[in-house]
């Protein structure tokens, strides 16, 4: 039998590549068939840039980002659904996932997501991957306007949780995400594997 650990209240987790997995260079090969650049060119001027930063924040919409990527990457014969086809088709279930969800369901006062998303990748991610819709709370960043590290998208979940920061569980795939969170004193843990995600938040008795 599963007990909650002592102090922890609510649950927070990230949800790229800690509930579903996603690896940006499959959209960059099939990017690549339709421009003049390699995929590895494509992963590195692309995923990381102000155009996908602005799209994440909420601050420009589906046929702007388009747009904006079909001239950045000098994209020929791919017109919008096309586009976003291959871009949203990136994602899978990490495996294990849902059983220890619905741990922290039966044993937590809140499961929160908590995450840097464009509007077309989550509902892409929310019709494909049933579990997402577990969450009795969802932060996201283009909904929010704020990506994480920013202060005030970790304060709207300290608003939501109804708890303090130190009552809050949060796990991350990025170190610097972890540290910012850990200096507004939430219980911040780098997500390694599920197994162990599950021993930060369990005592088996």
């Amino acid at each position: 039998m599963k007990t909650k650990k002592e102090g922890i209240q609510i649950v927070l987790f990230d949800l790229g590549n800690v509930i579903i997995c996603f690896d940006h260079m499959i959209s960059a090969r099939k990017a690549a068939e339709y421009c003049d650049k390699s995929a590895q060119e494509i992963y590195d001027i692309f995923f990381s840039s102000p155009l996908t930063e602005s799209f994440d924040a909420g601050m420009i919409g589906e046929e702007e980002f388009f747009r904006g990527a079909k001239e950045l990457l000098n994209l020929n014969g791919l017109n919008q659904d096309g586009f976003y086809n291959i871009w949203n088709d990136i994602f899978w279930e990490n495996l294990g996932i849902k059983s220890l969800i619905r741990d922290i369901k039966e044993k937590y006062q809140k499961f929160i997501i908590i995450s840097n998303v464009n509007k077309a990748h989550f509902k892409y991610i929310w019709d494909k991957f049933p579990i997402v819709r577990e969450a009795d709370e969802l932060i996201l960043s283009y909904e929010v306007g704020f990506l994480k590290p920013d202060s005030r998208i970790y304060n709207i979940a300290v608003e939501k949780s109804g708890f303090s920061p130190s009552n809050i569980f949060y796990t991350d795939d990025r170190e610097d995400l972890i540290k910012a969170a850990a200096r507004l004193n939430f219980k911040a843990h780098l997500f390694y594997s599920i197994n162990d995600i599950s021993n930060c938040l369990f005592v088996s008795n």
